[in-house]
């Protein structure tokens, strides 16, 4: 508000300066001009300027219109600038209002078009910038919330069944019944050290100096293990893993441990949210000429709502209706995966249909290292 009376005051002050220089300019071309016309009526002597010299008075005429319309035309372009001015001021203080709307181009006038133009360029830039900012920080929000229920669920179980334990001092617990606390206390574990794992990966990928440990290593034979590994775990769900390369020997330079672990998410997340699977497929071929690797995981679960799908990758993000007691976890999962894809110097990305969702990843097989 006080730079707005300020620029009043100036624009102000600048106009009557003109107006006398305006003022003063055009007495001194009459008196220039005829040293007589101090001493008559100025319309009468323009009158008999007019019958004897008509050039003159129209030179003179012409001379005054100019000087008229460009102090005119300062005056109106000064106003449009305070005007704008107090605008952009006003856009600054509702910037992060979600409804709020830009300048109206066409209220400034053609001259000041492209800078409202600009302006408004600018202003929806930082709109969009500060909505992803407020929806990465709900995400956090949402995720801090999330790990510490998942986090004090097991660890309330683990401190239940060791105080059963530990009180059984007669030790009139059965040897049979004590095995079981001590399992569940152990399992329950295993989760908890799942979710410290994606926080510590998470942390770890998105820093600036993050770095690979570049090696060669047999992609084929990678997903024939993590295959081997995961059979029991998904037999106890009545779900047949397979793994298929073709061909059966893919050589490749990347970080071996960080891309079974990328596996690992995408096998683990089929195996807790693949609802009603029955199978989950791990398919590499090779593509573009030798170039590239392709690593299709798929299964044929609950599909994933399509409003979700382009949203899987984004950090904290989580399909709202995987979310329950029994599979947990942070939503980092998949933006670990794609931190890594990505450092790779590869895509992934998933389709998901009624028969089918799939996660597919493209990966170079040429050497990638700076």
């Amino acid at each position: 508000m006080q730079q707005s009376r300020i620029a009043w005051l100036i624009f102000w002050v600048k106009t009557f300066v003109s107006a006398l220089l305006f003022v003063f300019a055009g007495v001194g071309v009459l008196l220039v001009l005829e040293r007589r016309w101090q001493s008559e009526l100025l319309l009468h002597q323009l009158l008999i300027s007019w019958q004897h010299d008509p050039m003159t008075v129209l030179a003179v005429g012409g001379i005054v219109c100019l000087i008229w319309l460009i102090f005119v035309r300062e005056f109106y372009s000064q106003v449009l600038l305070i005007k704008l001015a107090d605008e952009v001021r006003q856009l600054e203080v509702h910037a992060r209002e979600t409804k709020s709307t830009g300048l109206t181009v066409n209220k400034y006038g053609w001259r000041l078009r492209p800078l409202t133009g600009a302006i408004n360029n600018v202003f929806d830039s930082a709109q969009t910038a500060m909505a992803e900012e407020r929806a990465i920080e709900r995400s956090k929000d949402e995720m801090i919330t999330n790990v510490s229920h998942d986090l004090r669920t097991p660890l309330t179980s683990i401190l239940g069944y060791l105080g059963l334990i530990e009180n059984d001092v007669d030790g009139k617990l059965p040897r049979q019944e004590m095995a079981k606390y001590a399992d569940i206390a152990y399992n329950k574990a295993g989760q908890m050290k799942s979710l410290v794992e994606d926080l510590f990966d998470y942390t770890q990928v998105r820093q600036v100096d993050f770095q690979l440990h570049w090696a060669p290593l047999d992609l084929a034979a990678m997903l024939q293990q993590l295959a081997v590994n995961y059979e029991l775990e998904a037999r106890n769900k009545d779900v047949v893993i397979s793994a298929v390369t073709n061909p059966s020997t893919i050589e490749m330079t990347g970080d071996p441990d960080r891309l079974a672990r990328v596996f690992m998410n995408l096998i683990a997340n089929a195996l807790k949210y693949g609802d009603g699977a029955t199978f989950i497929r791990l398919a590499a071929k090779i593509v573009d000429d030798g170039r590239v690797v392709e690593v299709r995981i798929a299964n044929n679960g609950e599909q994933i709502p399509a409003e979700s799908v382009d949203r899987l990758f984004d950090r904290f993000y989580r399909v709202e209706s995987s979310r329950n007691t029994k599979t947990g976890g942070t939503g980092l999962g998949l933006a670990i995966v794609s931190s890594v894809v990505e450092a790779h110097g590869g895509s992934v990305r998933a389709e998901s249909n009624a028969e089918l969702t799939t996660f597919i990843i493209r990966l170079p097989l040429q050497d990638q290292e700076a």
